[in-house]
């Protein structure tokens, strides 16, 4: 069960680089940037919730009895989790193998929509797990992994407008003559 999390987590962070990458057009195919994309909000995802992933274990470490609340706590917030991302997978499969036109058909009736009610659905879980009776320490480490996984998209779109910027030529000065 703590796999399943750990998997549905990377997917996740992989999805959201790929969406921060991907702007708005689906016809433009650019695969090793994709590529790069995916391995990129991987990391990030990483990088963000690999603090939780660690106060996780010490809290257990520390007060093993702990280990039982967080498993309680997956599981609730699983029964959500698992079936929005069996329907998002099922759509980006269809991305993939289908054409141009049924492509968009997913996109426009899945992806998108779930890719908005993404934060809600995440905090949800997080409902989920308090009203399973999950105690404080191990809310506030879900807490934490949710706003984490939920920060990944916002991270990377920064990272790629810092990351245009600096490819952007400087600007000449306005109100300057230029040299002849």
């Amino acid at each position: 069960m703590p796999v399943t999390l750990v998997v549905l987590a990377a997917l996740d962070g992989a999805f959201a680089g790929f969406r921060s990458s991907c702007g708005r057009t689906g016809l433009i195919r650019h695969r090793r940037e994709d590529v790069r994309a995916h391995l990129r909000g991987l990391a990030t995802a990483a990088l963000l919730l690999g603090p939780v992933a660690v106060l996780v274990l010490a809290d257990v470490l520390v007060h093993p009895p702990h280990w039982d609340d967080y498993l309680v706590a997956g599981r609730a917030m699983l029964l959500l989790y698992l079936p929005f991302g069996a329907t998002v997978l099922a759509a980006l499969v269809a991305y993939v193998v289908l054409g141009w036109r049924r492509r968009f058909l997913a996109t426009a009736l899945i992806l998108g929509p779930f890719t908005f009610a993404r934060p809600f659905v995440a905090v949800a879980g997080l409902v989920l797990a308090a009203r399973a009776g999950a105690g404080y320490p191990v809310l506030a480490a879900a807490a934490a992994a949710v706003l984490a996984a939920l920060a990944v998209e916002p991270v990377l779109d920064r990272w790629r407008v810092a990351a245009a910027a600096r490819r952007q030529p400087p600007a000449l000065p306005t109100g300057t003559a230029s040299p002849r």
